[in-house]
């Protein structure tokens, strides 16, 4: 039977502040919005599955993509190339991710083959947990930005870079874990830096089917589910 399941993230809207000399990041992140470190946010909710789990149905997917509800935007009183990049990327996985491995992924996309650099947590994710994912890079649309980015001024974001990662393997986990990860510019001062960001709510929607499987088939299904959320 087809189904249509829809992850809602909500908007990220920050101003740079705080007292010199060390601004921060300052606005009022909506539910389900949480700051990771000093430039980098997470939104997280759970898509739950747990009545096809009842029925013992087997959730498999066809496609996935994305929605983005207005523009992204930056403001700046200067603006340095080298270092103000905004990176997003988004995650619906069917096992849960912690926090070390949350910022991993904004490195290298998880379900690969990682290189191996210390202090980084890549976890034990393989393409299969990886239901639907996506990577952006971003930085100032200098098209059509104010004056010089040495001067004050704004612009919408322009991606200059887009990944899919996403496996549309079927699952018989209870639940996915739904992540959108930022990594964010440092917050500027009143003469220098950038001194706002605005990130628009983000819709998922996962075209989607329910099938029972043969009971055999269904049960190995179901161990594996458990295996992979179990040994993350």
């Amino acid at each position: 039977m087809d189904r249509q399941l829809t992850v809602e993230f909500p908007w990220l809207t920050l101003v740079a502040g705080g007292p010199p000399p060390a601004p921060v990041w300052e606005g009022n992140p909506n539910t389900d919005t949480r700051q990771l470190s000093a430039v980098a946010y997470v939104q997280e909710m759970k898509l739950d599955l747990s009545g096809y789990v009842q029925d013992s149905l087997t959730v498999g997917f066809r496609r996935s993509f994305e929605q983005l509800g207005g523009a992204e935007s930056i403001n700046w009183e200067t603006y340095d190339a080298n270092n103000d990049v905004v990176i997003e990327t988004v995650i619906i996985s069917s096992v849960p991710f912690n926090d070390t491995q949350l910022g991993a992924a904004l490195v290298s996309s998880p379900g690969f083959t990682n290189y191996n650099v210390a202090g980084f947590d890549w976890g034990n994710f393989n393409r299969e947990h990886i239901i639907h994912g996506t990577y952006h890079v971003m930085y100032a649309n200098s098209t059509i930005g104010a004056g010089a980015f040495g001067s004050k001024g704004v612009a919408t974001l322009m991606t200059v870079q887009s990944n899919d990662f996403s496996s549309l393997e079927p699952t018989a986990a209870d639940c996915l874990y739904c992540y959108r990860i930022f990594v964010l510019p440092e917050p500027g001062t009143a003469a220098a830096g950038v001194s706002q960001l605005g990130l628009p709510p983000k819709r998922v929607i996962l075209d989607a089917f329910t099938v029972e499987e043969p009971d055999l088939e269904y049960m190995m299904r179901l161990k594996r589910s458990y295996e992979l959320a179990n040994q993350v």
